[in-house]
């Protein structure tokens, strides 16, 4: 039983658009829309901040010395941090509002800190408060998310 090429190729030309970006071509105008080697490409806006904030948070507890200090690891950040993206993305969701790309890249990379101070703390510190927060923030997502597409 071998690869059959022309499904592969057929999944991959599907998929491409989303290799970069999980909107469907509605909501683009959340992407940041580059010309690549003469290919536009859409990059979610939100998730082009969350990544190097995942990276912050990394080197900062790197240079820190751990989790134990307070600046970038600690559960303020965690419980806070997440919370301008999530606020963003319902005026977005429930509202005329279409919001602005860099604001998104921003609350993306306030997100992206607070997941890689969660993670660190979590792992690397056991602190189980980190659970807690994202269960919160899951089940708000979770009912808005319902919400949302229900409305639809």
């Amino acid at each position: 039983m071998g690869i059959d090429r022309s499904e592969l190729r057929t999944g991959l030309a599907r998929t491409w658009p989303y290799l970069l970006s999980h909107h469907l071509p509605s909501e683009r105008h959340r992407c940041y829309a580059p010309v690549v080697f003469g290919r536009q490409i859409h990059v979610c806006a939100r998730c082009l901040g969350i990544y190097p904030g995942i990276l912050v948070a990394v080197l900062a507890s790197v240079l820190e010395g751990g989790v134990a200090s307070q600046s970038l690891t600690g559960l303020p950040v965690v419980l806070l941090f997440p919370l301008p993206a999530l606020i963003d993305w319902t005026l977005t969701t429930f509202t005329d509002r279409r919001g602005y790309n860099p604001v998104r890249t921003a609350t993306g990379f306030l997100l992206g800190i607070g997941y890689g101070s969660g993670l660190l703390g979590l792992l690397l510190a056991g602190d189980l408060r980190v659970i807690a927060v994202g269960i919160g923030y899951g089940v708000a997502a979770g009912v808005l998310l319902s919400i949302s597409l229900t409305d639809n």
